[in-house]
């Protein structure tokens, strides 16, 4: 397998990783909305600080995804 087709399967495969990532956090964000009176504050808590890792992990795979076709003109 050729170096560039190598990258554009890795670049697919994080974008993949993005979409369950936003998936993710659309769900966790439903979850509080709708459990916000009736949970407890730790779950609470809890289910914020997902979020944030959540949301951290999307910009980490964008950035990489960014990074990779940015490269991907050095290859060709």
């Amino acid at each position: 397998m050729a170096k560039i087709d190598k990258e554009k399967e890795e670049i697919g495969l994080l974008k993949f990783w993005i979409g369950v990532s936003v998936a993710s956090i659309m769900g966790l964000i439903s979850w509080f909305v709708n459990n916000f009176e009736k949970s407890d504050e730790i779950i609470l808590i809890f289910n914020i600080v997902s979020i944030v890792i959540v949301a951290i992990l999307i910009v980490f795979l964008n950035k990489t995804v960014l990074d990779k076709i940015k490269k991907l003109k050095d290859i060709k």
